[in-house]
């Protein structure tokens, strides 16, 4: 019996010390937590960061070869802004084939009769979709834009930078819609890819080969854009 009261106490003693220690709380090692994840109070999403301007080039493969630009863009709202392109392009009729001389090593085409360059300057005006509904590493946009072209053409049957002195120039405009995306989290870099259909006329035509004018010198570029935002 005696046993038995001391084993008692000695529990109770245990336990009162067990409570004890439990409202000094446990060791940082074997306590719960909780992690709460909370945004930063400076947080801001990509368009928000307050950048207005932006500046780049561009690079496209189109219907006659690789084509080359830059570009300014100024933003006026959330999802508006406004952009001034000029892009470098040349111009071939669809059936030219270029051979090799076997004794000269040297390309000709047959019955061509100028090289064709194309410049384009559009001012234009962009509006980005979706942009509450996907997130801002994904920016998809559409683009509409019109300006004036300068066409110059050099005659072929001479060499190419000396015949630049004998170039004519011609003058028409240009229209052309654009769909596209912007891509990354960067605020201050631009990484993008479109496809833009221009549209060109010159009624006048202009040979490219003989007897076979071009009234059309527009079509579709895939492009690549890169840029800063400042």
């Amino acid at each position: 019996m005696k046993g038995l009261i001391l084993s008692g106490i000695a529990l109770l003693i245990f336990l009162n010390l067990l409570h004890a220690q439990d409202k000094k709380g446990k060791p940082p090692s074997m306590r719960d937590s909780i992690i709460v994840y909370d945004s930063p109070s400076d947080f801001r999403l990509v368009d928000t960061v307050g950048f207005k301007k932006a500046w780049g080039i561009e690079l496209s493969v189109a219907n006659n070869g690789f084509a080359f630009g830059t570009f300014y863009r100024y933003n006026l709202r959330n999802v508006y802004s406004i952009q001034t392109n000029i892009n470098f392009m040349t111009a071939k009729d669809e059936n030219e084939v270029e051979y090799i001389d076997p004794w000269t090593g040297q390309t000709f085409v047959p019955n061509k009769v100028n090289r064709i360059m194309v410049l384009p300057i559009s001012l234009s005006f962009q509006y980005r979709l979706f942009k509450d509904a996907l997130a801002d590493n994904f920016r998809p946009f559409l683009a509409i834009g019109a300006g004036p072209t300068l066409i110059f053409t050099t005659p072929y049957e001479k060499e190419f930078f000396s015949s630049l002195k004998y170039g004519r120039t011609h003058y028409t405009v240009n229209f052309y819609v654009s769909v596209g995306a912007y891509i990354g989290l960067d605020p201050r870099t631009i990484s993008g890819l479109s496809v833009r259909y221009y549209f060109i006329p010159y009624p006048k035509g202009i040979e490219s080969l003989r007897n076979r004018p071009i009234k059309e010198f527009g079509g579709i570029n895939l492009t690549l854009t890169f840029g800063v935002n400042f």
